[in-house]
């Protein structure tokens, strides 16, 4: 099972573009989809058991590059522990502290990938900026054509 999983909050700003990348594949795609706020228990939850686990939230980087796209990966399924780093995203606890959850617990996916979109507005307000928008296409359109490799190969 693939699952793609946008983490974020649509009411700040550029922090919606993960469940904006996951309404831009509804009905493009076979993977199971999902919308989390990124809470670790939650995460895990979702990814548990699953081959591949694509997550997709916002960054923030200083300085920023809004819309620009970072994509890191790593694998669990013999039991090697992965990057179990603090969060890059802008929640509290975040994506770190999901995967070392995770591997403590033994409910990780064989693969998991992390596409972090570039924010710049991460204020109270809903609506994607111009640059993280346009990324959100690119991402999802990537993410089809990705998806569509990995079905036929199975």
């Amino acid at each position: 099972m693939t699952i793609v999983l946008g983490v974020g909050n649509d009411f700040r700003r550029d922090d919606g573009a993960g469940p904006a990348v996951v309404a831009a594949l509804r009905g493009r795609v076979a993977a199971t989809l999902a919308v989390s706020d990124g809470e670790p228990a939650r995460l895990i939850d979702l990814w548990a058991g699953a081959d591949l686990a694509i997550v997709v939230d916002a960054v923030r980087c200083d300085p920023p590059d809004p819309g620009r796209v970072h994509e890191l990966g790593a694998e669990f399924g013999g039991g090697a522990a992965g990057p179990a780093t603090r969060p890059v995203t802008d929640h509290g606890l975040g994506l770190g502290d999901a995967v070392a959850l995770g591997l403590a617990v033994d409910r990780m996916p064989a693969r998991l990938r992390v596409l972090a979109i570039e924010g710049v507005d991460f204020g109270f307000g809903r609506g994607l900026t111009p640059r993280v928008a346009a990324a959100v296409g690119g991402v999802a359109d990537r993410l089809v054509a990705a998806l569509a490799r990995t079905s036929s190969t199975h």
